[in-house]
């Protein structure tokens, strides 16, 4: 006997609640993921390699419960034990939900390799709740099975309920889920269906009642949870958008005592700080160089900046000069809305927001002749983890070229060394860039000359075509900048090939420690 129909339940309605298990593990196990990646992103960001450790040990834990639910089914083949790994699921992940960030805050601390706390932390938060998840599947497939002769028909019913539960919690997940609530209250949300999963299999009535008080205590969690947030979480404003989780803090700028907004979507390097005595002043040493354009070409009006983060650089740009408009192109309507809350964004007749993937809005531009810009300032590159490779590229070059006037200028930020084991990503960009552009300028921001070659630091890319002015007459306001000019001769690695769109291997290089 696969069931205990003792109480009187009939095999037809057995087989609706396992089909419905079966369905809702698939989703939670999803959205497990998708909420839980949030959990994460302050402590170790977004990159791909978080994203490996992330799925891979999650589908580890996945195939452990799997063997082990079908183990277990074999020997024990009964309602009771199913509600109980749904039951001890359910709690898992709710208390995932409040001890995550200090378990993370403390390996964070520990200040290891990338890899290495990418799968610490997935098997930390995951693998519990991933293990029990997994038991689910084959553990239903028994109880469900009454006649070998369909055994195949069983098991595939389910298997195809529990993909589709995945497919809905992907896009639950990503689409919905994340944009309403915060990555804790969600994981309770979660606590509470994957209970009430244990109500619909446990058979006892005194079961029943135990897991109805406990969908109750975590269903009150995570109203507790959306009402006053998550214990241990990271100092300062958090924001989960679409596309990233933000983290809002203020400090002071050691240099002179000014105290400073940061925006961070990233651990390892803040992407746009603003001071809030006066916004429109640039904080960061590498936004100054952007000014470089108006030195190779003056009289620079039209301009397109792709990456706008906290909108220092257009911010700046408006407030100095009235003769300019600027295109800014920002991937996360997220970040906009950040901006505009927290960092002095305004509406301007002079600035024009598109939120699209960068290399999008250039394939769309390029395909429309729109009239090209006088100079384009790149900043997509957000920290030295997270690349988008597909703004590295021979193919990428090729449009920013067709988009800039034949005397326009390109100006590109990157993370990276001039030279040693650090700048691999940099010779890939120069490489793939130099195809398309006649003149190619390295500017170290932080630290110039060659004693510095082997230093991480921000690089400064300025690329123009060979109708560019590469020397007009600057007078002293640029001299500062053109001080931290790379004035060796700049050969790239032989070994690191020029990125393309089919292969450019960023995180090989930018993770090299």
């Amino acid at each position: 006997m696969n069931y205990d129909y003792s109480n009187g339940d009939r095999p037809v309605k057995i087989q609706a609640r396992l089909q419905i298990t079966s369905f809702f593990s698939g989703a939670a196990t999803m959205i497990l993921e998708l909420a839980g990646s949030r959990l994460v992103a302050p402590f170790f960001g977004t990159s791909l390699i978080v994203w490996t450790a992330l799925i891979g040990i999650i589908m580890t834990s996945l195939c452990i419960g799997n063997w082990l639910g079908g183990s277990v089914a074999d020997r024990r083949p009964e309602g009771k034990l199913l509600g109980r790994i749904l039951m001890f699921a359910a709690i898992i992940i709710a208390v995932t939900a409040f001890a995550s960030n200090y378990i993370l805050t403390r390996l964070q601390e520990l200040n290891l390799n990338l890899y290495i706390s990418s799968v610490y932390a997935s098997v930390a938060i995951f693998s519990p709740a991933s293990v029990l998840l997994g038991m689910v599947s084959p553990f239903v497939a028994r109880l469900a099975m009454q006649d070998v002769s369909s055994s195949g028909a069983v098991v595939g019913r389910l298997s195809a309920l529990n993909s589709a539960g995945s497919i809905l919690g992907t896009f639950m997940g990503g689409f919905v889920l994340i944009s309403l609530f915060p990555s804790g209250v969600i994981l309770m949300l979660l606590a509470s269906v994957v209970a009430l999963l244990s109500v619909l299999i446990y058979t006892g009535a005194w079961r029943k009642i135990i897991a109805v008080v406990v969908v109750g205590l975590i269903s009150g969690g995570a109203w507790w949870a959306d009402r006053y947030g998550i214990p241990y979480s990271p100092i300062g404003v958090q924001i989960d958008t679409a596309y990233n989780h933000l983290s809002i803090v203020e400090s002071i700028d050691t240099r002179n005592g000014r105290r400073v907004r940061v925006l961070i979507t990233n651990p390892d390097a803040a992407q746009s700080l603003m001071y809030m005595d006066h916004p429109s002043d640039l904080v960061s040493e590498y936004t100054k160089f952007y000014d470089l354009a108006f030195h190779y070409k003056p009289g620079t009006k039209r301009i397109l900046m792709l990456g706008g983060g906290g909108y220092c650089v257009p911010r700046h740009l408006l407030a100095s000069s009235h003769d300019v408009s600027i295109d800014v192109v920002e991937l996360d309507p997220g970040v906009t809305e950040a901006a505009r809350q927290y960092f002095n964004l305004k509406d301007d007749p002079n600035m024009q927001i598109f939120h699209e993937d960068a290399r999008t809005f250039l394939n769309r531009a390029a395909k429309d002749k729109i009239e090209p810009y006088d100079a384009i300032f790149m900043d997509t590159f957000s920290s030295w983890t997270v690349i988008p490779f597909q703004m590295t590229t021979v193919e990428t070059a090729a449009r920013l070229r067709e988009m800039l006037k034949p005397d326009g200028v390109l100006i590109v930020n990157i993370i990276a060394a001039v030279y040693g084991p650090k700048s691999g990503v940099f010779h890939g960009i120069y490489k793939a860039f130099s195809t398309a552009f006649d003149t190619m300028m390295i500017f170290q921001v932080n630290a110039p000359g060659t004693k510095y070659a082997y230093a991480l630091q921000n690089l400064i890319l300025a690329a123009m075509g060979s109708e560019a002015a590469t020397a007009p007459g600057s007078g002293q306001k640029y001299e500062a900048l053109l001080s931290h000019q790379w004035l060796e001769t700049f050969t790239p690695d032989p070994v690191v090939p020029a990125f393309t769109d089919s292969f450019a291997p960023v995180e090989r290089y930018a993770l090299i420690q």
